[in-house]
Protein backbone atom coordinates (compact mmCIF):
# COMPACT_ATOMS: atom_id res chain seq x y z
CA UNK A 1 0.00 0.00 0.00
CA UNK A 2 3.35 2.40 0.24
CA UNK A 3 1.94 3.07 3.86
CA UNK A 4 4.57 3.34 6.37
CA UNK A 5 4.00 1.15 9.30
CA UNK A 6 6.51 2.91 11.64
CA UNK A 7 4.31 4.04 14.90
CA UNK A 8 5.40 7.42 16.29
CA UNK A 9 6.59 7.00 19.59
CA UNK A 10 6.17 10.32 22.25
CA UNK A 11 6.59 9.67 25.83
CA UNK A 12 5.47 11.49 28.54
CA UNK A 13 7.49 14.39 30.12
CA UNK A 14 10.31 13.29 31.94
CA UNK A 15 9.15 16.16 34.53
CA UNK A 16 5.68 14.54 35.41
CA UNK A 17 7.68 11.09 35.40
CA UNK A 18 9.69 12.42 38.23
CA UNK A 19 6.56 14.21 40.15
CA UNK A 20 4.74 10.41 39.94
CA UNK A 21 7.83 8.88 41.80
CA UNK A 22 7.04 5.20 41.69
CA UNK A 23 4.10 5.32 39.28
CA UNK A 24 3.04 2.44 37.19
CA UNK A 25 3.08 3.55 33.57
CA UNK A 26 0.12 3.27 31.19
CA UNK A 27 1.18 2.46 27.45
CA UNK A 28 -1.26 3.83 25.30
CA UNK A 29 -1.93 3.28 22.11
CA UNK A 30 -3.37 5.79 19.65
CA UNK A 31 -4.78 4.82 16.08
CA UNK A 32 -5.59 8.44 14.15
CA UNK A 33 -4.58 9.89 10.78
CA UNK A 34 -4.72 13.59 12.00
CA UNK A 35 -1.70 14.44 13.32
CA UNK A 36 -3.28 17.32 15.30
CA UNK A 37 -5.21 15.20 17.36
CA UNK A 38 -2.16 12.90 18.19
CA UNK A 39 0.09 16.29 19.18
CA UNK A 40 -3.48 17.67 21.21
CA UNK A 41 -3.58 14.11 23.16
CA UNK A 42 0.30 14.24 23.78
CA UNK A 43 -0.32 17.45 25.40
CA UNK A 44 -2.81 16.88 27.58
CA UNK A 45 -1.23 13.37 29.42
CA UNK A 46 1.57 15.74 29.68
CA UNK A 47 -0.45 18.56 31.65
CA UNK A 48 -2.41 15.77 33.81
CA UNK A 49 -1.61 15.77 37.41
CA UNK A 50 -2.12 12.98 39.74
CA UNK A 51 0.07 9.17 40.14
CA UNK A 52 -0.23 8.21 36.42
CA UNK A 53 2.25 7.98 33.77
CA UNK A 54 1.42 7.47 30.33
CA UNK A 55 3.80 6.62 28.06
CA UNK A 56 2.17 7.23 24.13
CA UNK A 57 2.69 5.39 21.22
CA UNK A 58 0.73 6.92 17.69
CA UNK A 59 -0.25 4.56 14.80
CA UNK A 60 -1.79 6.29 11.29
CA UNK A 61 -3.75 3.50 10.30
CA UNK A 62 -5.53 0.18 11.63
CA UNK A 63 -3.72 -1.73 9.90
CA UNK A 64 -0.69 -0.10 11.47
CA UNK A 65 -2.28 -0.02 15.10
CA UNK A 66 -2.72 -3.75 14.83
CA UNK A 67 1.09 -4.13 13.79
CA UNK A 68 1.99 -2.23 17.10
CA UNK A 69 -0.59 -4.71 18.90
CA UNK A 70 0.81 -7.52 17.62
CA UNK A 71 4.54 -6.78 18.56
CA UNK A 72 4.09 -5.00 21.66
CA UNK A 73 2.24 -4.70 24.97
CA UNK A 74 -0.54 -1.59 25.47
CA UNK A 75 -2.39 -1.23 28.65
CA UNK A 76 -4.94 0.38 26.84
CA UNK A 77 -6.11 2.13 23.04
CA UNK A 78 -7.36 5.30 22.01
CA UNK A 79 -9.32 4.53 19.00
CA UNK A 80 -10.36 6.74 16.27
CA UNK A 81 -13.06 5.62 14.29
CA UNK A 82 -12.15 7.70 11.19
CA UNK A 83 -9.06 5.89 9.88
CA UNK A 84 -7.89 5.85 6.04
CA UNK A 85 -8.29 1.92 5.62
CA UNK A 86 -11.58 1.73 7.98
CA UNK A 87 -14.38 3.51 9.00
CA UNK A 88 -17.38 4.36 11.44
CA UNK A 89 -18.65 1.21 13.77
CA UNK A 90 -16.78 -1.03 12.01
CA UNK A 91 -13.25 -0.19 12.87
CA UNK A 92 -14.10 -0.94 16.26
CA UNK A 93 -15.21 -4.05 15.44
CA UNK A 94 -12.18 -5.25 13.69
CA UNK A 95 -10.48 -3.88 16.90
CA UNK A 96 -12.19 -6.55 18.98
CA UNK A 97 -12.17 -9.17 16.59
CA UNK A 98 -8.38 -8.44 16.86
CA UNK A 99 -7.89 -7.76 20.27
CA UNK A 100 -10.54 -7.99 22.80
CA UNK A 101 -8.32 -8.35 25.23
CA UNK A 102 -7.35 -4.71 25.78
CA UNK A 103 -9.59 -2.02 26.42
CA UNK A 104 -10.18 0.71 23.67
CA UNK A 105 -11.55 4.08 24.26
CA UNK A 106 -13.13 5.20 21.51
CA UNK A 107 -12.32 8.82 19.78
CA UNK A 108 -15.66 10.08 17.81
CA UNK A 109 -17.05 13.05 16.16
CA UNK A 110 -20.91 12.48 17.78
CA UNK A 111 -22.19 12.81 20.87
CA UNK A 112 -25.34 10.82 19.61
CA UNK A 113 -26.55 8.61 22.93
CA UNK A 114 -27.91 5.61 20.42
CA UNK A 115 -24.36 5.80 19.04
CA UNK A 116 -22.76 5.68 22.03
CA UNK A 117 -24.76 2.57 23.21
CA UNK A 118 -23.50 0.79 19.85
CA UNK A 119 -20.46 1.70 20.83
CA UNK A 120 -20.46 -0.02 24.45
CA UNK A 121 -22.21 -2.67 23.09
CA UNK A 122 -19.27 -3.51 20.30
CA UNK A 123 -16.65 -3.61 23.26
CA UNK A 124 -15.86 -0.10 23.60
CA UNK A 125 -14.80 0.62 27.27
CA UNK A 126 -15.51 4.37 27.25
CA UNK A 127 -15.91 7.33 24.43
CA UNK A 128 -14.47 10.59 24.33
CA UNK A 129 -16.18 13.68 21.80
CA UNK A 130 -13.27 15.27 19.96
CA UNK A 131 -13.35 18.99 20.04
CA UNK A 132 -14.92 18.65 23.55
CA UNK A 133 -11.58 16.56 25.52
CA UNK A 134 -9.55 18.03 28.21
CA UNK A 135 -6.80 16.48 30.60
CA UNK A 136 -9.11 15.42 33.07
CA UNK A 137 -11.94 13.73 31.05
CA UNK A 138 -8.79 11.97 28.98
CA UNK A 139 -7.10 10.57 32.27
CA UNK A 140 -10.12 9.61 33.81
CA UNK A 141 -11.32 7.59 30.48
CA UNK A 142 -8.31 6.09 30.37
CA UNK A 143 -7.02 5.28 33.65
CA UNK A 144 -11.29 4.00 34.46
CA UNK A 145 -11.07 2.12 31.58
CA UNK A 146 -8.09 0.09 32.62
CA UNK A 147 -9.32 -0.28 35.68
CA UNK A 148 -12.90 -1.43 34.16
CA UNK A 149 -11.27 -3.82 32.18
CA UNK A 150 -8.83 -5.65 34.64
CA UNK A 151 -11.82 -5.76 37.09
CA UNK A 152 -14.09 -7.39 34.67
CA UNK A 153 -10.65 -10.09 33.36
CA UNK A 154 -10.15 -10.75 37.49
CA UNK A 155 -14.15 -11.72 37.60
CA UNK A 156 -14.05 -13.41 34.68
CA UNK A 157 -10.59 -15.19 35.79
CA UNK A 158 -12.18 -15.64 39.12
CA UNK A 159 -15.65 -17.15 37.71
CA UNK A 160 -13.25 -19.87 35.39
CA UNK A 161 -11.79 -21.12 38.76
CA UNK A 162 -15.14 -21.06 40.27
CA UNK A 163 -16.49 -23.28 37.23
CA UNK A 164 -12.68 -25.22 37.46
CA UNK A 165 -13.44 -25.85 40.93
CA UNK A 166 -17.15 -26.86 40.88
CA UNK A 167 -15.99 -29.40 37.80
CA UNK A 168 -13.15 -30.95 39.98
CA UNK A 169 -15.40 -31.11 42.86
CA UNK A 170 -18.14 -33.04 40.80
CA UNK A 171 -15.70 -35.10 39.52
CA UNK A 172 -14.50 -35.74 42.68
CA UNK A 173 -17.73 -36.47 44.32
CA UNK A 174 -18.85 -38.73 41.52
CA UNK A 175 -15.84 -40.41 41.98
CA UNK A 176 -16.37 -40.66 45.66
CA UNK A 177 -20.17 -41.80 45.62
CA UNK A 178 -19.31 -44.56 42.88
CA UNK A 179 -16.33 -45.09 45.58
CA UNK A 180 -19.36 -45.69 48.24
CA UNK A 181 -21.87 -47.52 46.43
CA UNK A 182 -18.53 -49.89 45.96
CA UNK A 183 -17.76 -49.86 49.62
CA UNK A 184 -21.91 -50.92 50.55
CA UNK A 185 -21.72 -53.19 47.58
CA UNK A 186 -18.28 -55.16 49.29
CA UNK A 187 -19.82 -54.85 52.92
CA UNK A 188 -22.93 -56.36 51.73
CA UNK A 189 -20.89 -59.33 49.91
CA UNK A 190 -19.01 -59.76 53.26
CA UNK A 191 -21.99 -59.46 55.65
CA UNK A 192 -23.37 -62.38 53.33
CA UNK A 193 -20.42 -64.33 53.91
CA UNK A 194 -20.05 -63.29 57.14
CA UNK A 195 -23.21 -64.77 57.85
CA UNK A 196 -23.07 -67.85 55.67
CA UNK A 197 -21.88 -71.07 56.34
CA UNK A 198 -18.93 -71.96 53.85
CA UNK A 199 -19.56 -75.75 54.27
CA UNK A 200 -24.07 -76.16 53.75
CA UNK A 201 -24.46 -72.55 52.23
CA UNK A 202 -27.21 -71.81 54.93
CA UNK A 203 -26.54 -69.29 57.73
CA UNK A 204 -24.32 -69.94 60.06
CA UNK A 205 -24.49 -69.20 64.10
CA UNK A 206 -23.68 -65.28 63.55
CA UNK A 207 -26.57 -65.36 60.76
CA UNK A 208 -28.88 -66.87 62.96
CA UNK A 209 -28.33 -64.20 66.01
CA UNK A 210 -29.06 -61.94 63.46
CA UNK A 211 -32.28 -62.84 62.14
CA UNK A 212 -33.68 -64.09 65.37
CA UNK A 213 -32.92 -60.61 67.02
CA UNK A 214 -34.62 -59.10 64.01
CA UNK A 215 -37.79 -61.66 64.58
CA UNK A 216 -38.00 -61.16 68.22
CA UNK A 217 -38.00 -57.93 67.77
CA UNK A 218 -41.11 -58.27 65.31
CA UNK A 219 -42.82 -60.53 67.83
CA UNK A 220 -42.74 -58.61 70.59
CA UNK A 221 -44.19 -55.42 68.52
CA UNK A 222 -46.97 -57.43 67.21
CA UNK A 223 -47.51 -59.38 70.24
CA UNK A 224 -46.98 -63.05 68.01
CA UNK A 225 -45.52 -66.35 68.90
CA UNK A 226 -41.59 -66.94 67.53
CA UNK A 227 -40.86 -71.04 67.83
CA UNK A 228 -37.47 -72.34 67.73
CA UNK A 229 -36.52 -75.76 66.40
CA UNK A 230 -33.45 -77.63 67.66
CA UNK A 231 -32.10 -80.03 65.37
CA UNK A 232 -29.14 -82.45 66.05
CA UNK A 233 -27.68 -85.51 63.91
CA UNK A 234 -27.65 -88.56 65.89
CA UNK A 235 -24.69 -90.75 66.63
CA UNK A 236 -22.77 -88.28 63.79
CA UNK A 237 -19.04 -89.06 65.55
CA UNK A 238 -19.20 -92.14 64.52
CA UNK A 239 -20.85 -91.34 61.50
CA UNK A 240 -17.33 -89.41 60.64
CA UNK A 241 -15.71 -92.21 62.24
CA UNK A 242 -16.96 -94.93 59.65
CA UNK A 243 -17.19 -92.89 57.18
CA UNK A 244 -14.27 -89.78 57.46
CA UNK A 245 -14.97 -85.94 57.23
CA UNK A 246 -15.59 -85.80 53.20
CA UNK A 247 -18.54 -88.49 53.66
CA UNK A 248 -19.61 -86.27 56.60
CA UNK A 249 -19.25 -82.75 54.83
CA UNK A 250 -21.29 -84.07 52.44
CA UNK A 251 -23.96 -85.59 54.98
CA UNK A 252 -24.65 -82.00 56.22
CA UNK A 253 -25.17 -80.44 53.14
CA UNK A 254 -27.39 -82.71 52.24
CA UNK A 255 -29.69 -82.36 55.72
CA UNK A 256 -29.01 -78.58 55.26
CA UNK A 257 -30.20 -78.21 51.44
CA UNK A 258 -33.58 -80.76 53.15
CA UNK A 259 -33.93 -78.22 55.79
CA UNK A 260 -33.77 -75.10 53.75
CA UNK A 261 -36.45 -76.30 50.94
CA UNK A 262 -38.88 -77.15 53.42
CA UNK A 263 -38.77 -74.70 55.94
CA UNK A 264 -39.00 -72.40 52.68
CA UNK A 265 -42.55 -73.83 53.04
CA UNK A 266 -43.19 -72.51 56.32
CA UNK A 267 -41.80 -69.27 55.76
CA UNK A 268 -38.63 -70.04 58.43
CA UNK A 269 -35.21 -69.94 58.33
CA UNK A 270 -32.83 -72.46 58.92
CA UNK A 271 -28.96 -71.96 60.12
CA UNK A 272 -26.20 -74.22 60.75
CA UNK A 273 -25.71 -74.18 64.68
CA UNK A 274 -22.71 -75.88 64.90
CA UNK A 275 -21.18 -78.94 64.14
CA UNK A 276 -23.79 -81.57 63.46
CA UNK A 277 -26.68 -79.33 64.72
CA UNK A 278 -29.17 -77.20 63.02
CA UNK A 279 -31.75 -74.45 64.43
CA UNK A 280 -34.77 -72.84 62.44
CA UNK A 281 -36.35 -69.93 63.41
CA UNK A 282 -40.27 -69.82 62.81
CA UNK A 283 -42.51 -66.55 63.12
CA UNK A 284 -46.03 -66.12 63.77
CA UNK A 285 -45.71 -70.07 65.05
CA UNK A 286 -47.33 -71.36 68.08
CA UNK A 287 -45.32 -74.56 69.33
CA UNK A 288 -47.80 -77.10 68.63
CA UNK A 289 -47.60 -76.04 65.14
CA UNK A 290 -44.10 -75.82 65.16
CA UNK A 291 -43.64 -79.58 66.45
CA UNK A 292 -46.07 -80.56 63.40
CA UNK A 293 -43.18 -78.60 61.52
CA UNK A 294 -40.37 -80.32 63.19
CA UNK A 295 -42.01 -83.49 62.68
CA UNK A 296 -41.62 -83.06 59.01
CA UNK A 297 -38.29 -82.33 58.96
CA UNK A 298 -37.38 -85.74 61.31
CA UNK A 299 -39.27 -87.31 58.53
CA UNK A 300 -37.53 -85.41 55.47
CA UNK A 301 -34.05 -86.11 57.22
CA UNK A 302 -34.78 -90.03 57.59
CA UNK A 303 -35.97 -90.07 53.42
CA UNK A 304 -32.82 -89.11 52.50
CA UNK A 305 -31.82 -93.00 53.46
CA UNK A 306 -28.10 -92.01 54.23
CA UNK A 307 -26.99 -95.22 55.68
CA UNK A 308 -25.56 -94.98 58.69
CA UNK A 309 -24.71 -98.47 60.15
CA UNK A 310 -22.28 -97.43 63.14
CA UNK A 311 -25.85 -96.02 64.56
CA UNK A 312 -27.17 -97.14 67.78
CA UNK A 313 -30.82 -96.75 66.87
CA UNK A 314 -30.92 -96.87 63.15
CA UNK A 315 -29.19 -97.91 59.82
CA UNK A 316 -30.20 -94.42 58.50
CA UNK A 317 -29.01 -90.91 59.55
CA UNK A 318 -31.55 -89.90 62.11
CA UNK A 319 -32.22 -86.44 64.01
CA UNK A 320 -33.14 -85.36 67.61
CA UNK A 321 -35.23 -82.46 67.94
CA UNK A 322 -35.89 -79.45 70.25
CA UNK A 323 -39.00 -77.61 69.87
CA UNK A 324 -40.26 -73.98 72.26
CA UNK A 325 -42.08 -71.27 71.28
CA UNK A 326 -42.94 -67.74 73.30
CA UNK A 327 -44.63 -64.51 72.97
CA UNK A 328 -41.98 -62.12 74.05
CA UNK A 329 -42.75 -59.60 76.75
CA UNK A 330 -40.70 -56.45 78.26
CA UNK A 331 -38.62 -59.11 80.54
CA UNK A 332 -38.14 -61.49 77.96
CA UNK A 333 -34.72 -61.93 76.08
CA UNK A 334 -34.15 -63.89 73.08
CA UNK A 335 -31.74 -65.50 74.48
CA UNK A 336 -34.27 -67.17 77.14
CA UNK A 337 -36.32 -69.23 73.78
CA UNK A 338 -32.79 -70.58 72.69
CA UNK A 339 -32.31 -72.09 75.81
CA UNK A 340 -35.18 -73.59 76.04
CA UNK A 341 -34.77 -75.24 72.73
CA UNK A 342 -31.95 -76.64 74.12
CA UNK A 343 -33.25 -78.15 76.66
CA UNK A 344 -35.98 -79.37 75.01
CA UNK A 345 -32.87 -81.10 72.52
CA UNK A 346 -31.51 -82.16 75.40
CA UNK A 347 -34.84 -84.39 77.10
CA UNK A 348 -35.10 -85.78 73.21
CA UNK A 349 -31.73 -87.22 73.14
CA UNK A 350 -31.75 -88.43 76.54
CA UNK A 351 -35.34 -89.99 75.92
CA UNK A 352 -33.33 -92.28 72.77
CA UNK A 353 -32.75 -89.63 70.06
CA UNK A 354 -35.11 -89.75 66.53
CA UNK A 355 -37.94 -87.95 68.40
CA UNK A 356 -39.51 -84.57 69.28
CA UNK A 357 -39.19 -83.01 72.87
CA UNK A 358 -41.51 -79.55 73.47
CA UNK A 359 -40.75 -77.43 76.20
CA UNK A 360 -43.92 -76.09 78.32
CA UNK A 361 -42.12 -74.85 81.63
CA UNK A 362 -38.86 -74.69 83.08
CA UNK A 363 -39.53 -78.17 84.31
CA UNK A 364 -41.87 -79.77 82.02
CA UNK A 365 -40.88 -81.19 78.45
CA UNK A 366 -43.47 -83.14 76.10
CA UNK A 367 -42.86 -85.56 73.48
CA UNK A 368 -45.97 -85.39 70.94
CA UNK A 369 -48.20 -87.64 70.95
CA UNK A 370 -47.92 -89.19 67.72
CA UNK A 371 -44.51 -89.88 68.49
CA UNK A 372 -44.97 -92.05 71.63
CA UNK A 373 -45.48 -95.97 70.63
Amino acid sequence: MGESLHPHVYPCPSLLAEHCGQACAKNILLIADNLGDAISIREMLGACEGMSVFNLVHAESLAMGLQCLQQNGFDVVLLDLELPDSQGIETLVRMQQSFANIPTVVLTEFADEKFAVQLIRQGAQAFLVKGNINSSWLKSALTVSVTKFECVAQQQQQQQRLEQSNQDLHRQMTVCVDELHRLRQELKTLSTLAATDSLTGIANRYGFEQCLEREWDHAYRSQRSLALIMLDLDYFKQFNDGYGHIQGDSCLRQVAQTLQSHLENFQGMVARYGGEEFVAILPDTSVQSAVQVAETLRISIQALAIRHPNSAISRWVTASLGVAAAVPTAKDVAADLVHEADQALYCSKKQGRDRIVYFQSPKVFHEPLFLKQ
